[in-house]
Order: C-alpha cells, then sequence, then structure tokens
C-alpha cells in the first residue's frame, strides 16, 4: 500500500520501481527521474519520525544538505512533502556500501582502509565546516562507488537532531548506532560536537582493520555499556602489520573525552596518513589516571526509553575534579502507579545504588514486589510478596523488607521464602532498614523499631501532640549508621509536615521548621527532600545539630506523591537518584470504546480530575503550576479556560454542584484541609461547607440529586480513610458510609440516588464495591482483579473503573437486588491515574467516550547517576560562589 501511495503521489516527476531497503528511519525506492531519464534512490522517512520533525523543518533543513557540495558526499538532487510523505532524492549508486564489502571481506587491506577514512574525513571537515554534524556516521552510511567513498545521509541526521531529543524520544527512535556512539552521545548530551563525529569514524577505520568495531555484545545496552566503561582494545595484537602511528591515530580518536580527540576530522586524516616514529609499548586509549578512573567503574545501566536501550555505568572512584551526570529513563509498567491508596513509597533503590524494587499489580489485582538491577534489561518478581508495600533495602542490599498490612516482612532479593519480622501494630507510612539492624517505620504511634532479625516493635519516637502533631512519616536511614530522617505530618494536612531528624545512639528528635513533605537524603553536606507538591529540594543541614544552616533550593525535578505522605522518590547513599515524574506535561482529551485518544486541551499542564458539568457543556479541573493546585473551569463553546481559585496552596478534586452553578473542591486555605464551594460565575466568594478542628477531609463529592455530600476524613487515629455523608440542608448531621479499620475512599453515588461505589482494601487489595444509599445493606464487590476511580454511566447501567491494566465497564442490575451482570475491558489504561484517591477521568452523558489525562512522557523512572555533582553546583550557584 505505501508503495502504491507513494508512486501515485510522485508520478508527476518520479516512476518508483520498487523497495531497495529499509532502516530505523527511512525505506529506500529505486525510480526513475522521468524528467532526467536518469535512475534515482527516493529516500522516504518513517511516518513517526516524519511527525516528529516536521515538514516545514525538514525542508528547512534539507536546504543545509543541499548546499554541501563535496567530492565525497553524496549529492541531493530533490527533496518534498507530497501525501504526507517528507522524502528527499539521490542518485542511484551502483556500487555497494562499506558494510557489505565488510560482510564480504571482513577485514580490508590497510592501504584501502586509510584510504576510505581519509576521504570520509575529508567529507566531514567540510561538512563540520559548514556547521553539520553527521551524527550517523556507520558503514551502512557509507557507498562505494568505482572505489571511491561517499558519505550519505546527512540530511536525516541534521533534520532529526534539530527536533530535539526529547521529541525523538515519542517515536521510540535515537540517532546513532551503538557499535559507533560517542560516550556523549551514549549519555544523551545535547550538544554534540565534530569530534563525536570523529569518534564514530574511528570506529569505522578500526573496524575497516580488524575486523569488529571496537565494542561489541549480545544487546544494545550491552554495547553501549562498553563505550562508556571499557577502553578499546589495541590494534596490533589483531593485526601486526598495521602501522604503529595508524594505530596511535585511531585509537587517539576513539579518546574517551571529546577534548582528548582530535580537533577535527582532517587532524585525524592527517594522522593516518603520516608515519611517525614511534618507540616503546603503545599507550593505551586513555592517560593512565582518567583509564583508571573510567575501567575501575562497574556497570549500571543506562536506559534510553525512547529505544529501549540500556546500558551501564558505575561512576565510583571518578575524581573530584571530573564529576559526572547521567540521566535516563527506564519505561515501567503504568500498573506500578496503580495503586492510588498506597501508603507509603512503592519504590526503592539499594544502598550501593545497583538496584531497585517497585511494586507493580498483577492481573489479579494483587501488587507484587518486582527486583530489577540497573544494569539488567527487565525487572523480575519476587514470588511470596503479593501484598508487599512500602519495599526497603537491607544495608548490605541483599534483602528487602516490606509491610504486608501492619506486619514486616524480608525476602532475598535472589528469590526465596519471605520470612516474616513482626507486627507494628499501627498502619505505617514508610520502612527502612538501618545499619544497625533495626527496621524502623513511622507510624501514628511515632517511630517504630523492629529488630530485623525478628521481635516485638518498640517506640522510639512520639508525636507531641500538645503541639498538634499527629504521624511521623517516611523514615530514611543515613549510612552514617546514627541518623533517621523522618517527616512530621502534623494539624492541617501533609502540606504543614515538617522535616525531623532521629539520633539512634542519643534516642532524640531534632525537629527543624523546614517545611517538607519526605525526607529522601543526605549528599554533600545537604539534606535532599520534597516538598507536598513532590518537588525535589535541598537545602545545608548541620546534619549533627539537625539544624539547618542555609536557605531552600529547587532542584528541578517534581515526584509523584501519595495521600498518606510519602513521595516516590528514593536517594542511595552514592548519590543516585530515582523518581516517577510527577505529571507536569499531560493533555486532556477524549478516549473513545477502542482507546483511541483525541486532545482537546493541548496546552501542556499538570492537569488533573476532569469533571463535565451537568449539560456536558464545561469541565472543572485541577491544574498544577509552581508549586501550587487551581480549580479551573473550561467551557466548551467559548473555548475559554477561567480559574476560579487563588487562595491556598492545593485547591483540588473539584466536582460539580447538581444544578452545575457551582463547583465543590477540597483546599489547605485553613489550619485544616476542608471542603468548599465557589459559585462558577465567581459572584461570590467560597464558602466552607464541610470543616473540623479534629479531622482534615480529602474528598467531597456531591450526589446527583444535590440532597448529599459524601466526604473522606482521616483522623489518623485507628479508623482511618473512612467515607461518610450528610445532608446539604436540613438535618446536617455527619453519619458513616463505610467505617472501618481498612482504606474507604473515592464514593460516588448512582444517578437514580439508591447505590453508592467506593474503593475499599479491605480484602488486602483496593478493590470497587457497591453498597445501598444511605443504607443499610450489605457490600457487593464490582472489580475482580482490583480496582480504583469508580464513575457512574448518567444511564446508571454501567459502573466503571479502572485496574491497572484496562477500563474496565461493568454492567449492572438492580433488580430484585444489586448484581453485577458482566464485565468488559474497554481498552489498554495507559493514561492518567489520580496521585491521590479521586476519579482522574469522567464519562460523557452519552457513554460513547471518557475524558482522560494522558502524559506527554508515558510511565517511566527516571534515574540520576551522579547527582551529588548536581546538587553541589546548584546549592554554590544558589550561595552565589
Amino acid at each position: 500500500m505505501t508503495l502504491e501511495r507513494l508512486s501515485a503521489s510522485l508520478s508527476d516527476h518520479y516512476r518508483v520501481e520498487r523497495e531497495l531497503g529499509a532502516g530505523g528511519m527511512a525505506t529506500v525506492y529505486l525510480a526513475q527521474d522521468l524528467k532526467h531519464d536518469r535512475k534515482v534512490a527516493i529516500k522516504v522517512l518513517r511516518p513517526e519520525l516524519a511527525a516528529v520533525i516536521g515538514a516545514d523543518r525538514f525542508l528547512t533543513e534539507i536546504k543545509t544538505t543541499a548546499n554541501l557540495q563535496h567530492p565525497h558526499i553524496l549529492p541531493l538532487f530533490d527533496s518534498g512533502v507530497s501525501d504526507g510523505f517528507l522524502y528527499y532524492v539521490m542518485p542511484f549508486v551502483e556500487g555497494e556500501t562499506l558494510r557489505d564489502r565488510l560482510t564480504r571481506e571482513k577485514q580490508l587491506p590497510i592501504a584501502d582502509a586509510v584510504r576510505i577514512g581519509t576521504e570520509v574525513a575529508s567529507a566531514l571537515d567540510y561538512a563540520h565546516r559548514h556547521g553539520v554534524i553527521h551524527r550517523d556516521i556507520k558503514p551502512e552510511n557509507i557507498l562505494i562507488h568505482d572505489g571511491r567513498a561517499l558519505v550519505a545521509d546527512f540530511g536525516i541526521a541534521l533534520a532529526a537532531s534539530r527536533a530535539g531529543s526529547t521529541r525523538m524520544t515519542e517515536t521510540g527512535m535515537s540517532l546513532g548506532t551503538p557499535h559507533y556512539m560517542s560516550p556523549e552521545q551514549a549519555m544523551g548530551e545535547r550538544e554534540i560536537t565534530a569530534r563525536s563525529d570523529v569518534y564514530a569514524l574511528g570506529c569505522v577505520v578500526y573496524e575497516m582493520l580488524c575486523g569488529e568495531p571496537p565494542f561489541g555484545g549480545p544487546t544494545a545496552q550491552a554495547i553501549v555499556a562498553k563505550v562508556l566503561t571499557e577502553v578499546p582494545r589495541p590494534l596490533l595484537p589483531k593485526r601486526h602489520t598495521i602501522p604503529r602511528y595508524i594505530e596511535a591515530a585511531v585509537l587517539t580518536a576513539l579518546e574517551k573525552l571529546p577534548a582528548d580527540r582530535y580537533a577535527s576530522a582532517a587532524e585525524f586524516a592527517t594522522a593516518l596518513t603520516t608515519p611517525v616514529a614511534t618507540t616503546g609499548p603503545m599507550r593505551s586509549a586513555l592517560p593512565m589516571g582518567r583509564r583508571q578512573r573510567w575501567v575501575g567503574g562497574a556497570l549500571v545501566a543506562l536506559a534510553f526509553a525512547a529505544i529501549g536501550w540500556m546500558a551501564a555505568i558505575w561512576w565510583r572512584g571518578r575524581g573530584a575534579e571530573d564529576p559526572v551526570v547521567v540521566r535516563f529513563n527506564v519505561d515501567v509498567p503504568a500498573s506500578m502507579l496503580a495503586t492510588n491508596v498506597a501508603i507509603g513509597t512503592n519504590l526503592a533503590i539499594a544502598p550501593d545504588g545497583k538496584a531497585i524494587a517497585y511494586i507493580q499489580i498483577l492481573s489479579s489485582g494483587v501488587p507484587r514486589i518486582y527486583y530489577r538491577r540497573l544494569e539488567d534489561a527487565v525487572a523480575q518478581p519476587l514470588p511470596g510478596t503479593d501484598g508487599a508495600q512500602t519495599p526497603t533495602f537491607s544495608p548490605d542490599s541483599k534483602w528487602l523488607a516490606y509491610m504486608l498490612g501492619n506486619v514486616v516482612w524480608k525476602v532475598q532479593t535472589t528469590g526465596g521464602a519471605p520470612v516474616i519480622v513482626g507486627p507494628t501494630d499501627a498502619t505505617p507510612v514508610g520502612l527502612t532498614w538501618t545499619t544497625t539492624g533495626e527496621l524502623i517505620t513511622g507510624t501514628r504511634r511515632g517511630l517504630l523499631s523492629i529488630p530485623a532479625t525478628g521481635g516485638v516493635a518498640t517506640v522510639l519516637a512520639t508525636p507531641d501532640t500538645a503541639q498538634g502533631e499527629l504521624y511521623f512519616n517516611q523514615p530514611h536511614t543515613l549510612s552514617d549508621g546514627e541518623t533517621i530522617l523522618f517527616a512530621i505530618q502534623s494539624v492541617g494536612g501533609l502540606t504543614r509536615s515538617k522535616i525531623a531528624t532521629f539520633s539512634l545512639s542519643r534516642r532524640t528528635v531534632a525537629r527543624t521548621d523546614l517545611v517538607g513533605f519526605d525526607a529522601l537524603g543526605y549528599l554533600d553536606g545537604a539534606l535532599v527532600y520534597c516538598t507536598s507538591s513532590g518537588a525535589l529540594t535541598a537545602v545545608a543541614m548541620d546534619l549533627k545539630k539537625g539544624h539547618v544552616t542555609g536557605n531552600p533550593v529547587a532542584l528541578g525535578p517534581t515526584a509523584v506523591t501519595t495521600v498518606a505522605g510519602a513521595s516516590e522518590a528514593v536517594l542511595s547513599p552514592t548519590g543516585t537518584l530515582v523518581y516517577t515524574p510527577a505529571n507536569e506535561d499531560s493533555r486532556i482529551g477524549w478516549v473513545d470504546l477502542g482507546g483511541r485518544f483525541t486532545p482537546l486541551l493541548t496546552d501542556p499542564q499538570a492537569y488533573s480530575y476532569p469533571r463535565l458539568s451537568p449539560d456536558g457543556r464545561r469541565i472543572v479541573m485541577s491544574v498544577g503550576t509552581g508549586g501550587r493546585a487551581d480549580v479551573w473551569v473550561y467551557d466548551f463553546a467559548s473555548a475559554t479556560p477561567t480559574r476560579i481559585t487563588s487562595t491556598g496552596n492545593y485547591n483540588d478534586r473539584p466536582e460539580w454542584s447538581a444544578d452545575g452553578r457551582f463547583v465543590l473542591f477540597r483546599s489547605d486555605r485553613e489550619a485544616r484541609t476542608a471542603i468548599w464551594t465557589q459559585p462558577v460565575d465567581l459572584s461570590e466568594p467560597a464558602v466552607k461547607i464541610q470543616s473540623s478542628t479534629q479531622h482534615d477531609f480529602y474528598e467531597g463529592v456531591p450526589s446527583p440529586d444535590g440532597r448529599y455530600l459524601l466526604y473522606q476524613i482521616d483522623d489518623a487515629g485507628e479508623h482511618q480513610a473512612d467515607v461518610m455523608y450528610r445532608a446539604l440542608s436540613g438535618d446536617t448531621a455527619s453519619r458513616p458510609v463505610a467505617v472501618t479499620t481498612a482504606v474507604e475512599a473515592q464514593p460516588r453515588v448512582s444517578p437514580d440516588g439508591r447505590w453508592v461505589a467506593y474503593v475499599s482494601d479491605a480484602s488486602g487489595v483496593a478493590q470497587v464495591v457497591v453498597r445501598p444509599f444511605p443504607g443499610p445493606g450489605g457490600q457487593v464487590q464490582v472489580s475482580v482483579a482490583g480496582g480504583s476511580e469508580p464513575v457512574w454511566a448518567r444511564n446508571g447501567r454501567q459502573l466503571f473503573y479502572r485496574d491497572g491494566r484496562h477500563m474496565v465497564a461493568a454492567t449492572i442490575k438492580t433488580t430484585p437486588t444489586f448484581a453485577v451482570t458482566g464485565r468488559t475491558d474497554l481498552f489498554p489504561d495507559e493514561y492518567v491515574f489520580a496521585q491521590a484517591p479521586h476519579a482522574n477521568f469522567d464519562v460523557a452523558p452519552d457513554g460513547s467516550r471518557f475524558l482522560m489525562i494522558r502524559s506527554a512522557e508515558g510511565v517511566k523512572l527516571s534515574v540520576v547517576y551522579g547527582f551529588q555533582h548536581e546538587l553541589h553546583a546548584r546549592l554554590h550557584a544558589a550561595a552565589g560562589q
């Protein structure tokens, strides 16, 4: 079909005959140029790459390639856009590629290798002087015509590189090929210089002489790992006839640091063709001191989310004069974030920074721990850990401890039967394993300690209830074997949590005035923590005294947070940061029953909790920006967004009143979070409709008839995350919907007002359940493999929910009793889950489509190696040093 379409679209100028070959970025066709009666090669970009580059950018950048006139650069005849195809036309070369010749001969005569190398270097030097870096030099892009080398594919490389790495990532493609990538290109550096092409050409010459590239491996990640960490083997042991000056030239071109290579391709060509006297043993590819630092590192995973590559590099032992920060992403299943009733961090990092563990939801709806060394390609499930939460590594990285309900368990990272450690007798928020052999968790009772070998929990420190302290959250042990970092949750909600330290030897708490959500660790004299918005922040701190000695400095990234007071971010003592990026760049759009997404609001924002008005003409939603969240209303007819809140830090989880005149939302604008209501037309100020000096309120949902308000509270006592209701007029006393020791959240009343759906983890797994409203009567479980975010169809005959893998439609009947008559998986759920318990989608009035949020980045873990160097630089820049 593509050949037919292409032939038809270009029939006025070219007769397309057949496909010559396909690569990662384009397909090449043989065609006849009708005007000039000559054979040509037409290269057509892959549709996804064409979409990323765009026609205008492609045509603009291709002009630069068209002006590259050099005897060793394949010329450009034509280019254009036709029927959606981006293409350019080159001469049809009756010859072969250098790859074809290497496949046939494996090694070339030394004279041929040097001649081809210098011809390519001449072409590159010319292009570099005209401001063009090729970025993808390899034998496949070097044509041999009448014995002469021709460099091809400057066009795609230039246009794609100008499109930007982020947009390239979306296609699943990347510039460069593992065997020929320079270290800086492999590490994803944005600014690539001519010395990167010199490195790639050095790899090609090495292969022509030795029959193989400098680095090989069974997988792309293994190859990239060697590019980053290993020294190329000398050429002479492989082929003793190679002159020493040629070996020296090639190894210099393959230096790890660009500054240690030739400054230009012309210099490389000169070195290849200029004999010099050499005596003694040949030097390696790196000076000794620098070589020791490179070789001394073990492998760490370097994942390229765009193409699924992972390589590895451990930067330990690197000199302080040569700091390296390496960033990459690891794709994870969307189900990792599907448990929005999580009590703590679902992510853990080994103290040595070499492995991670995270919670993933199985097809049965049960959470399980997955363990992954970052140098490995995939994560491995740990059998027996079903229902686990809050994993943490042992100091030697060989064990993982985790919570199962209120009980601490542990399991070896290599597998085996889990071992019970002991009960905590309190709902935990966070778990850490100290170097002194204690497992410490944060609870409403304070910091609790259990011997890692097993035993009874003892209380280390308790909240000061007289000062409004409610919970000790998210303890993190430091490598000094002495200090525990944690957060104190107080009256007024998580936005007023403060960081504290605990001394294991003195058994004392040092409180600070630092408002923070989750203390991650201590590096380079600074405390690293998350704010309640998930923003990673650092501040200079005297650890011995527990005193902050500087001003907080924003570090840039923002991590996902949980409603219980944890962040999906972890930091190893070795300086490796891993976090799940918060939804800061997302789109709201319609998703049909087949899962096709059509953007509605294309301006990237941190959208959450979209709800359609009763008449379906407007959307209310929460939008985060600058460390705060506000409620906005979008009108379809006028395509106008309007902000309706401006007070407080967090105004979110909005809902419409039954008549569509008001919006209800949760806000932290006073000491305790409360439910407020605001006229959409802003004719009156916002008014509290549900508040308390004893409780924080986390969500409020009106019944469709406007008679009742359902809400969720958490009093940090025995009964937590309970669902209550009250009438909005008349007798407004609070009454229970679901009040148990389990977590209940996300209530929503059916359109006929007779039933209430909500989420409960009473079974050990978060499930959607329904019970009569306002009662009495027992509950019926709707989901079977886990479920969250229940939303009723407006006809009342279906209940939609998310099970971590699919959007599910449960068909129901209500007579003679409530029952589920069927469940249908509508489409794979790759959309943004709620960070806190509340529906993060809505269904259109006719039930034909869903209003959902799509992340621009997908679900991923971001990994930063050498984070301490970036931290040091930011702190010193903030201090004006």
